[in-house]
């Protein structure tokens, strides 16, 4: 179990580091200025318009590229860390929505970015560690007389 959690740990790090420089470095600020401009025309916003919020867009993705992290470790089935991610989507979009509707900018793609890396890198990190303690294959006896 503490071997699951450094590296869950490891990869939450991993992922939050590369899209906080994203962020940094204006690519996601830019996403969310186009977002800003797309939305009035999709939704009906209040009159004040629409401002982002930088602590929740930071809380958000970094607090689920720890728990996709986790998803992608500790689930067994495959088709469910996939539900999880396709319903983790679906739900950030419709957050993004939402608070459009309270006046606040949220842009969904850094998120979405750190969930999906978070738990695809988790799901690889899984099956390396399951076929590292595979017992190892034991010989037959025709296979004895052979070596």
């Amino acid at each position: 179990m503490d071997r699951n959690r450094v590296s869950i740990m490891f990869i939450g790090i991993l992922v939050c580091v590369p899209v906080l420089a994203l962020y940094q470095f204006g690519l996601f600020p830019d996403i969310a200025q186009w977002l800003g401009a797309k939305l009035p025309r999709l939704l009906v916003l209040p009159e004040e318009g629409i401002k982002p919020c930088l602590f929740l867009q930071y809380g958000y993705y970094t607090a689920f590229a720890f728990i996709s992290a986790w998803i992608g470790m500790d689930m067994e089935a495959l088709w469910q860390k996939f539900a999880y991610l396709l319903g983790f989507s679906y739900l950030t979009l419709s957050l993004t929505v939402t608070l459009a509707w309270t006046g606040i900018l949220f842009e969904p793609f850094s998120g979405l970015l750190a969930a999906w890396v978070a738990c695809l890198t988790a799901v690889m990190m899984a099956d390396l560690g399951h076929r590292s303690i595979e017992p190892p294959a034991v010989a037959t006896p025709a296979e004895k007389k052979e070596g």
